[in-house]
């Protein structure tokens, strides 16, 4: 999900954070800016300080990562009697242990992995609180870029602060292979799109106690035939190679999936390394629908056991299903409705967190499903936060839709369209015809039905 910049200046309880320098790091290793983040005038009621703004790498506990974090009233009161305060971290941020507290008040504080509680006594005896806290950060496999902490409560508008940044340690994708054929119903050991695993910072594919990778289809009728070859093709890691397998249901840790490929890590890299899968085979039954299917990726090998359990490592469209085209050509009509939260990619159903609505004749959709739905990967979909624009690399277009504006950008050129691109609730929202247009789809609208379909 595509953030929005935070405005740090709400009502009367406002943050006010000094400009940072940073730059990425060029190892592993988390680092952090030497400058701090800290709220400075006195006018405003509630100060909150980051000591340190660590760069954090996804899924990965990082020693160096303890942030401090300072919460005070500027003015005396702001924290009203008999209410609470909170102060929480961002979705997919959470301290190793529960986060610790200090001060010397009346006030009582529970805290979680994630949440500081501040409850306010009846009959305040202190002229100001001030609480300093303590959390060594550790985000989820699939976080990246600035993830912000929230304050808020009775009497303290909420206000967010930068509290870390998170890189993507590695990658996972499949080869793209223009002469790659969808796979046919009832057909043994098809040929399917080889996967590259590469790691952007050195020792992300890591090696603690029993670490495994895996990867496995949805159980609908699809399965790995046999064990696909496992190799590093760039770099110093070494996969072992007795490892690699098959892992069937009951091995399984989700009973969602039929079965999937395993392989470990004998020795971390010291410099990124790159592992291709290749020789994949996938047989099918008669019994699925015609579509695009998923391939879920987990192990403690992309990250640390405590990150695994609530969230999907990665999960991205992998293989084409078309049992009704006797020259096995992608039949794949998508479907996007008015006011519903699902749309279509053939038969398969998929979810959204905002619905499409109307605007100016066209229907609005968010941009990264509309990816999802054409099966352009999340890689090639670039966010720049300061210019507010979405760039989407397909085949040799470059395509360029920034929010609040009715120009599109097309390699070279500025094409203006009929209407503008739009942000809404932290999503980057397009005219989905217009849009598909450029891409090369075309697009049916459906009237009686408010559904626009896209082939």
């Amino acid at each position: 999900m595509i953030k929005r910049k935070t405005i740090q200046r709400v009502g009367s309880a406002t943050l006010v954070i000094s400009s940072i320098l940073f730059s990425y790091p060029s190892y592993g290793q988390a680092s952090s800016s030497d400058k701090s983040v800290k709220s400075e005038k006195e006018e405003y009621k509630v100060s909150v300080t980051v000591d340190k703004v660590h760069t954090l790498v996804a899924g990965k506990k990082d020693e160096n990562a303890l942030t401090t974090v300072e919460i005070e009233e500027l003015i005396p009161g702001t924290f009203l009697p008999g209410r609470e305060v909170t102060f929480s971290l961002p979705k997919g941020l959470s301290s190793v242990d529960k986060i610790k507290v200090w001060h010397n008040s009346d006030l009582r504080v529970e805290t979680t992995t994630s949440k500081i509680t501040i409850h306010v006594p009846a009959y305040r005896s202190e002229e100001k609180y001030k609480l300093t806290a303590t959390m060594r950060l550790v985000a989820r496999i699939d976080q990246e870029g600035e993830l912000k902490a929230t304050i808020k409560g009775d009497g303290v508008t909420e206000s967010k602060v930068l509290i870390a940044r998170v890189i993507q340690g590695a990658s996972i994708e499949p080869v793209k292979n223009e002469k790659q054929r969808p796979l046919r119903l009832g057909v043994q050991a098809q040929p399917a799109p080889d996967l590259l695993f590469t790691e952007r910072v050195a020792g992300a594919f890591r090696k603690e106690g029993n670490a495994d990778i895996t990867f496995h289809l949805p159980r609908v009728g699809m399965r790995f035939s046999e064990v696909p070859t496992v190799k590093v093709i760039k770099g110093d890691l070494q996969i072992d190679e007795h490892s690699v397998q098959l892992v069937e249901e009951k091995e399984l840790k989700d009973d969602s999936y039929s079965n999937g490929v395993t392989f470990k890590i004998k020795k971390e890299s010291s410099k990124p390394s790159v592992i291709q899968v290749s020789d994949i085979k996938i047989s099918t039954n008669r019994t699925m629908a015609d579509g695009l299917y998923d391939l879920t990726v987990w192990g403690d090998a992309l990250a640390h056991e405590k990150q695994l359990k609530d969230s999907k490592v990665m999960s991205f469209p992998y293989v084409s299903v078309n049992g009704s085209d006797e020259k096995h050509e992608v039949k794949r009509e998508i479907s996007f409705s008015v006011g519903e939260l699902v749309y279509y990619i053939g038969h398969t159903e998929k979810k959204m967190n905002i619905a499409p609505y109307m605007k100016k004749n066209h229907i609005y959709a968010p941009i990264h499903h509309l990816a999802e739905a054409l099966g352009i990967h999340e890689n090639e979909l670039l966010w720049d936060e300061a210019s507010q624009t979405m760039t989407i690399l397909k085949d040799k277009k470059i395509l360029q839709l920034q929010a609040g504006s009715d120009i599109v950008g097309i390699n070279s050129m500025k094409v203006p369209i009929p209407t503008d691109i739009e942000m809404k609730d932290a999503h980057i929202m397009v005219p989905l015809d217009v849009v598909a247009a450029f891409l090369g789809v075309k697009a049916k609208w459906e009237p009686a039905s408010k559904k626009i379909i896209l082939s």
